[in-house]
């Protein structure tokens, strides 16, 4: 069963902010390990640096949009979309194993009215477990016990059609193609003929 989409809790978590983050979390991971790929990088310098580029790369990103404000620039860097706190990590979505993932610091708790509300919030990268995966960021929310309540899945992949103009110009029919040997192919042909006895 699907859950519920942020935005059904909180307006302010709609496409557009969501989307904002994700594609920054995800930028940032790409590059970082594009240019760290030397005889000494491990995954643990690896994954250490898109951390550290991540966090610096989503302070810089939420101190110039007006939706959004930093709260807490610690290591674990808190944010708000609206009046939502909001932390990321990079785990796995459906089954979270980081020892702070549920650990909240004083600015990063909503106070929830039932167990069906989101109390936390949370961008999670998940990687690519194969090269012909791609990395995928959800936005999901939990209620007090930890449970799952609230999920949005970025799905970089997905095409958006837009469109450009309004006018489609009429189609053209441009006939069918002409096809036929050039000079030193039919030359060729011919030495093939006289080879065969034709």
């Amino acid at each position: 069963m699907a859950l519920p989409l942020p935005s059904h809790f909180y307006p302010e978590l709609g496409e557009r902010p969501l989307t904002q983050i994700a594609e920054r979390l995800l930028e940032v991971r790409y590059e970082t390990l594009r240019e760290m790929v030397s005889p000494y990088d491990d995954n643990y310098t690896r994954e250490t640096a898109v951390f550290g580029r991540q966090r610096n790369a989503l302070i810089d990103l939420v101190m110039a949009l007006p939706d959004m404000d930093l709260v807490h620039a610690g290591m674990d860097v808190t944010f708000k979309i609206g009046s939502v706190p909001c932390r990321f990590f990079t785990d796995d979505p459906q089954s979270p194993q980081k020892s702070g993932f549920f650990r909240r610091n004083r600015v990063d708790s909503l106070f929830a009215i039932d167990d069906q509300q989101p109390e936390v919030w949370r961008f999670i990268v998940e990687p690519a477990f194969s090269d012909e995966e791609e990395d995928r960021v959800f936005f999901a929310g939990y209620n007090a016990f930890f449970e799952k309540v609230s999920e949005w899945e970025y799905q970089p992949s997905r095409t958006r059609l837009v469109a450009v103009e309004s006018d489609v110009p009429p189609a053209v029919d441009i006939g069918p193609a002409a096809v036929e040997l050039k000079e030193e192919d039919q030359g060729r042909d011919a030495g093939l003929d006289q080879a065969d006895g034709k």
